[in-house]
């Protein structure tokens, strides 16, 4: 290891966009967790501000919502630098196949489920949405038809601890270890164009509407349907880039961290998943609405772990860090208690919907600085604004009517690092 990159300070940075996105600088690597909108342009805005940047080491999707994942696929496709992996919710595999090899079919079979939603709702409108229900519901619902296996002890454990003389193993980037369903799909030949996937997803955007403006859904639940075409279309959207790529892609299964609770794989020491087991599940052909309603709920949660010399940040992407009624299953006891202070990312923009994340955190680590990414009006809640022990980061601070900036932290070295320096100005939300 050079010792450039032996001394590499780490910093943390949240993008100045309407959607969430995250850059972290750790041991001389780098990642790029969440992409914003596709109109926030996050190619442009890296250029912009971190000109020398020329290699992003891996590239991480939390989850499906259109706010962390729409612009990552122009931003695999078009990015200037050299981008090394990809890092993807397990779930989607329920989809990923279909989307790539028929996205007609795909949204027509869709649609035609929400048609038949509708005719059973007539002559009045459709309130309701499998897309707006609660957590607490849907683990509820889980649990009552005993879904969910046994926990089984897991002897995998992994080391947290990073040496500042040891170089982060990202792994070889040949894509020869894809899952035999995912090689098929970077072998075939004749996939539908874009061209023709953009066509579906717009025939289904103007289904949508004209239900809505004729009265048979209401406003809520077309909005809730429109975002979920967004979802789809960026959940195809990066795994053709990353197929257009050769990108090396890396699955990260939710489903068989609530069977085992032991989260495994990552980069031990560097970057590791909190809620998932890096695994690609094989396609259960999951009736799509099924399948789409669990996507977005199920975000992914990754940790660096902190050293006397490297910065501890924990990504929570719009997760609660639990489950179970009222998410009291923290999904941190199974991840050892930080020995130093760390950053954690704001939960779904600092919304209150995921209060219980700031209880889940705050009983096991001590957050020095709490970052926070994208949102609407709306955001921050006011548990975010409640918070007085930590350093708040707002990169687009509605109470403040900012225009959006890089904020961020970076370590200091030894013995003072846990007093980070603080980038941009603390956020005054009250």
């Amino acid at each position: 290891m050079s010792s450039s990159r032996r001394f590499f300070r780490d910093k943390v940075f949240a993008l100045p966009l309407s959607g969430e996105s995250f850059l972290l600088r750790r041991a001389g690597h780098s990642v790029l967790v969440d992409g914003g909108w596709d109109r926030d342009d996050v190619a442009k805005v890296l250029e912009r501000h971190f000109p020398a940047l020329d290699k992003i080491d891996a590239v991480i999707c939390t989850h499906g919502d259109g706010d962390h994942a729409e612009g990552l696929p122009q931003f695999l496709l078009t990015w200037r630098g050299q981008i090394g992996q990809v890092w993807l919710p397990g779930r989607w595999v329920e989809v990923i196949p279909r989307l790539l090899q028929d996205p007609s079919g795909f949204m027509d079979e869709l649609i035609e489920q929400l048609r038949t939603i509708i005719h059973k709702n007539a002559p009045n409108p459709v309130t309701h949405s499998p897309f707006d229900r609660s957590e607490d519901d849907r683990h509820e619902t889980r649990e009552m038809k005993g879904e969910r296996d046994e926990m089984t002890p897991d002897d995998s454990g992994e080391d947290d601890t990073i040496s500042d003389d040891i170089e982060p193993d990202f792994g070889s980037s040949d894509t020869d270890d894809d899952p035999p369903w995912f090689a098929d799909l970077r072998a075939a030949k004749d996939l539908p164009s874009s061209a023709t996937a953009s066509r579906a997803f717009e025939k289904a955007n103007t289904n949508i509407t004209q239900w809505k403006d004729g009265g048979s859904l209401s406003d809520k639940v077309a909005l809730s349907w429109l975002g979920m075409v967004k979802t789809v279309k960026a959940i195809r959207g990066i795994a053709a880039a990353a197929i257009a790529q050769h990108l090396r892609v890396r699955w990260f299964d939710y489903e068989a961290f609530a069977k085992t609770r032991q989260p495994k794989g990552g980069i031990p020491g560097f970057l590791h998943p909190i809620n998932a087991r890096e695994q690609a599940p094989v396609p259960s052909n999951l009736k799509l609405l099924m399948a789409l309603t669990l996507i977005n709920r199920e975000s992914l949660v990754f940790y660096a772990p902190p050293s006397w010399r490297r910065l501890g940040v924990l990504f929570c992407g719009d997760s609660p860090l639990g489950d179970g009624r009222g998410f009291k299953q923290s999904f941190l006891r199974e991840t050892a208690r930080p020995f130093y202070h760390i950053i954690s990312t704001a939960p779904h923009h600092g919304s209150d919907s995921n209060k219980a994340a700031y209880r889940h955190v705050g009983e096991w680590a001590d957050v020095a600085v709490f970052l926070r990414a994208g949102g609407n009006i709306y955001h921050p809640g006011q548990t975010f604004k409640d918070l007085v022990e930590a350093v708040k980061l707002c990169a687009k601070c509605p109470a403040k009517a900012q225009v959006p900036s890089i904020v961020g932290v970076e370590a200091r070295d030894w013995p003072g690092w846990f007093m980070p320096r603080i980038i941009g100005d603390p956020c005054k939300c009250v």
